[in-house]
């Protein structure tokens, strides 16, 4: 039987709160059904108010991360905040300047609540619904912004208002990647995801901005801290006035509701196409195995490695060493200013080419690939860290308080490059593979292990990163560029080229790849049916036939 000709039959379908519904007939094969799903095959869908309010609680939960990373290393580097806070800072060269481990400590936790933070938002987002992780995301943030901000000769709120925002960095960016994915048309889905790393760019570089114009005021730490509650009220209000999504809807039993969301927010009463693949999905679920399970299993092992690799290579090139702590970074810079001042300033500018590479990746991934991205932009990281190596090993030595003019605006430069090769490559592309790459039954699962390994590997490099700077100064970025010297060899023979595959093949794609399939399958042997998908099973099950084990489908 071709599974391009799998008629689906017209079954009943009971949902938990007891609601019936039955399949529409429009859908003409089991095929038709995955390619919807996947968005390989569009849906009548227009630009309605709702898709674009998506596209602005994705930035958002990026944002929530993104302004974080700006303003925490500017904020650390303000007279007044230091000396009120962590005075024993600032008496030494540039390297050791900032090497303190409460100030270490403070800029750590954030990740590490969030890790801790993300376990549990797994499951609250799949049974509670995508607002109330909204909701709480958004509430954690603004909570945390008024602590540290209102935070006086004491560390305490300080470190309280940094535990909420990571609480809320847990949970947003659960529900900004799943929310958006979920109601925006699915021509738009794989575009974005990528939103989220270009909110988390644009947060940086605002929040770089920002400490410019507060560092000129005493207290100015404050309103750079207090901002933080912008982003935070828009996940807030996002959660307290859009709809839940159809998809989570179907998920807790309320199908004519959530049939009333997906036409409001497609802008068409024609959404049977669409939403039959949603409830029809979420039946396949039931009869999988529970996706903790599964993802482990030996078929599931090369999705676990790169969930797992993608961010630890992501964070470990150095990008939060470069974000959080430019200003520290530039300290010893003078080429853009005396003082506090020309380091923010050069944190804004390295920034700043990075959110224009993320800009420019958006454009083009689908043209030029994922993997050939991956490889150039960890190329370019090798070198540019290597040469910022060598300019402060030539003009700083191990114990110079600031850099000749020459060898600052070469390391702006030099770092500036490192960023535009994070901003085009491992930036945005170190979320967008993992989230291709799994079963529909391990992809929830999958998800949570790529942002529980994002947001670990990120707090041990904010830990550890300015005592690195410390003690192995100039050596920090040849350590750094070893990690991306090895992400190249890793990326160009391990990580398949998804460009162009359709995200229901995407899974035994990956395990078919030439070097995977001898972990996947016995003797590296790709069994035939492997073709056969979960949800053709369910369809041709519902057609009254079945499919004999080790038959193919073409």
């Amino acid at each position: 039987m071709d599974k391009q000709s799998v008629n689906i039959g017209r079954p009943s379908i009971t949902s938990r709160t007891g609601e019936e519904y039955v399949p529409s007939s429009k859908i003409r094969s089991a095929a038709d059904i995955e390619r919807a799903a996947a968005g390989v095959i569009d849906v009548d869908a227009k630009t309605t108010t709702y898709v674009v309010l998506a596209c602005i609680i994705a930035a958002s939960g990026g944002v929530l991360f993104g302004y974080d990373g700006g303003v925490t290393g500017g904020v650390e580097s303000m007279e007044q905040f230091s000396r009120w806070f962590f005075p024993q800072t600032g008496n030494s060269s540039f390297y050791c300047k900032y090497n303190n481990k409460t100030l270490q400590a403070y800029s750590a936790i954030m990740h590490f609540s969030g890790a801790l933070a993300s376990i549990p938002a797994s499951y609250f987002t799949q049974h509670w619904g995508r607002k109330g992780s909204m909701i709480i995301a958004g509430t954690s943030f603004l909570i945390g912004a008024i602590f540290q901000a209102s935070a006086k000769s004491t560390i305490a709120l300080l470190f309280i208002g940094r535990v909420f925002w990571g609480i809320g960095v847990g949970f947003g960016d659960h529900c900004a990647f799943i929310y958006t994915a979920e109601m925006a048309p699915p021509r738009w889905r794989g575009r974005l995801n990528t939103i989220v790393q270009l909110g988390t760019i644009s947060g940086i570089v605002v929040a770089n901005a920002i400490n410019i114009g507060t560092n000129k005021w005493i207290a100015g730490w404050r309103i750079s801290l207090g901002l933080a509650a912008v982003p935070g009220t828009v996940l807030l209000l996002g959660g307290l006035f859009l709809p839940e999504t159809p998809n989570s809807l179907v998920e807790r039993g309320y199908l004519s509701e959530a049939k009333g969301v997906l036409q409001k927010v497609r802008g068409t009463k024609d959404v049977d196409v669409e939403f039959d693949t949603i409830v029809l999905a979420n039946e396949a679920l039931k009869g999988m195995e529970n996706p903790w399970r599964a993802i482990f299993r030996r078929r599931n092992r090369p999705q676990l490695c790169l969930a797992i690799a993608m961010p630890f290579f992501q964070q470990w090139s150095g990008v939060n060493g470069v974000s959080f702590f430019a200003p520290q970074i530039f300290a010893g810079v003078n080429a853009l200013g005396s003082g506090n001042e020309g380091s923010l300033i050069a944190a804004v500018i390295v920034n700043g080419v990075q959110l224009i590479a993320t800009i420019i990746t958006v454009f083009i991934v689908d043209r030029v690939g994922r993997r050939t991205l991956l490889i150039s932009g960890s190329c370019l990281g090798f070198a540019s860290e290597i040469a910022v190596a060598i300019v402060f090993a030539v003009a700083a030595g191990t114990n110079a308080v600031s850099l000749p003019y020459g060898a600052s605006i070469a390391a702006i430069v030099l770092i500036g490059l490192y960023s535009i090769s994070f901003g085009f490559a491992w930036g945005p592309i170190g979320w967008l593979v993992p989230s291709e790459i799994h079963d529909l039954n391990t992809r929830a699962a999958g998800q949570s292990i790529t942002v529980f390994t994002q947001l670990v590997s990120g707090a041990t490099v904010t830990q550890t990163f300015l005592n690195m700077l410390c003690t192995l100064k100039w050596g920090i970025y040849i350590f750094f560029g070893f990690w991306q010297f090895v992400a190249i060899f890793f990326v160009y023979f391990l990580v398949p080229e998804t460009r162009g595959v359709p995200i229901e093949e995407c899974a035994n794609f990956v395990r078919a790849h030439k070097l995977w399939r001898h972990v996947t399958y016995p003797g590296g042997v790709v069994p035939q049916n492997e073709v056969v998908t979960q949800m053709q099973r369910l369809s041709v099950q519902q057609d009254g036939s079945d499919v004999p084990n080790g038959a193919a489908r073409q």
